[in-house]
């Protein structure tokens, strides 16, 4: 009795739907699509149960799999939440994890989930008219028969035109998603670009204050038999200190920047996640880049132009009503707007060939401290060189080292801030 009181209800909502738009929907025959209670092929089934195995053979839970998009590769989701990150999977970490881009899909994902119960609702109406009709005809009620047939054409047509909409659910979300996708990923990059430069500050200061203990312990000695002063001893402390004065702070930042990192990216603040390098930046990509071009067609990607292209025009009158005048002023912020991001294209611009020619002397000290620090080891296995100057020598490849991969990290700042000026985030120069 259930069940006929369900379909009894299915059949009148249909019904009542059919009532009020059927004069929208020419009777036709239709072949109803896949509804939502779609089962999965065995093939289907056997590829994800390869999936599963390859996942666990990599040594990750193949529950992970879970929600994966149909157009990623099993391991690269899998990677996406492994314990490394790793710089080119911030995009699509964004995209899948990030609370604020998730909390866009939901909403949604929620408006689309009364489309899919509608198509429910339709195709059982459907299959319920087609029962009926069979019903009739075995009954030789002709004019039942027919509007019942009519009926169940009518719903499939309805069912179709939801099925259309589904589709169009990812295109939704991707559109919907678009800028606040481009923001947290430039976000995360600069963040990440942060942390690594800090990576390298403190991988050298942990190289100073091993040094400098050292220095300071020699100084202790040599004070000790009359080779030092105090005011030597007292300098070694001082630089000692110093540095590990620098290294604690610096520690306290990175863990700042680290929690700020992974939140955006939605692990927890206290995750423990390897943050990753980043990879030598790619200075040949300078020179292929076509400014013209690029700076043409900017302005159609940048929000803030467009914000101000789509934005209603301001009522000078006050009188409720847009005039050519009100209309002509919003153009005119539209030029501003495009001139205010062109200045900054030139400047972004301007960056790269300034940074290149930055990392490119560092190289080149880089390269000259390398041949001398490689002398100094020479004459430290000869005799020739003392602990203090070895030392010293030591301190200063470290320093040239940082300066080289700093400058490195430098230019990928500088050509991200060059792509997101061209593609929709450039600021609008003052």
């Amino acid at each position: 009795m259930g069940k006929q009181r369900n379909r009894e209800r299915r059949v009148c909502r249909a019904a009542a739907a059919v009532l009020a738009i059927s004069m929208l929907f020419p009777a036709a025959a239709w072949a109803a699509p896949k509804g939502p209670g779609y089962e999965a092929s065995p093939e289907e089934l056997k590829k994800q149960q390869e999936a599963e195995r390859l996942a666990a053979e990599a040594g990750f839970d193949p529950a992970l799999l879970s929600g994966r998009p149909e157009d990623m590769e099993e391991m690269t989701w899998l990677k996406l939440q492994d314990s490394v990150l790793e710089y080119e999977e911030l995009e699509n970490r964004v995209m899948h994890f990030n609370p604020t881009i998730l909390q866009i899909q939901d909403a949604i994902n929620d408006s689309y989930d009364s489309i899919e119960d509608s198509i429910t609702d339709y195709q059982e109406a459907a299959n319920d008219f087609e029962r009926l009709y069979e019903d009739a005809v075995d009954q030789g009620d002709i004019m039942s028969a027919y509007m019942y047939q009519m009926n169940k054409t009518i719903v499939r047509k309805m069912s179709s035109s939801y099925l259309k909409a589904e589709k169009k659910r990812e295109a939704t979300i991707e559109r919907n998603t678009r800028q606040a996708r481009k923001g947290f990923t430039s976000g995360c990059q600069q963040l990440m670009l942060a942390y690594n430069k800090m990576q390298v500050n403190k991988a050298t200061l942990e190289k100073q204050v091993e040094l400098y203990g050292a220095m300071a312990a020699m100084s202790g000695t040599q004070t000790g038999i009359g080779l030092a002063t105090q005011t030597d001893l007292l300098s070694a402390n001082a630089k000692m200190h110093s540095a590990q004065v620098s290294l604690a702070s610096l520690n306290t930042q990175m863990e700042s920047v680290k929690s700020s990192l992974l939140m955006m990216l939605g692990w927890d603040f206290n995750s423990d996640i390897q943050i990753g390098a980043i990879p030598r930046a790619d200075v040949s990509q300078i020179d292929a880049i076509d400014f013209a071009a690029d700076k043409a067609k900017a302005p159609g990607y940048n929000y803030s132009v467009l914000d101000i292209r789509n934005a209603r025009p301001a009522d000078a009158d006050g009188d409720g009503k847009y005039e050519n005048k009100d209309y002509a002023a919003r153009e005119r912020s539209v030029d501003q707007a495009k001139q205010q991001l062109s200045i900054t294209l030139d400047n972004v611009y301007q960056t790269l060939f300034e940074k290149r020619a930055a990392l490119q002397a560092a190289e080149t000290a880089f390269q000259a401290a390398q041949i001398k620090w490689d002398g100094a080891n020479r004459k430290r296995q000869m005799g020739m060189l003392g602990t203090a100057e070895y030392l010293g020598e030591e301190i200063a490849y470290d320093a040239a080292k940082a300066a080289r991969d700093s400058a490195d990290l430098d230019m990928t700042q500088a050509m991200l801030n060059y792509y997101w000026a061209v593609n929709g985030l450039g600021e609008l120069a003052q």
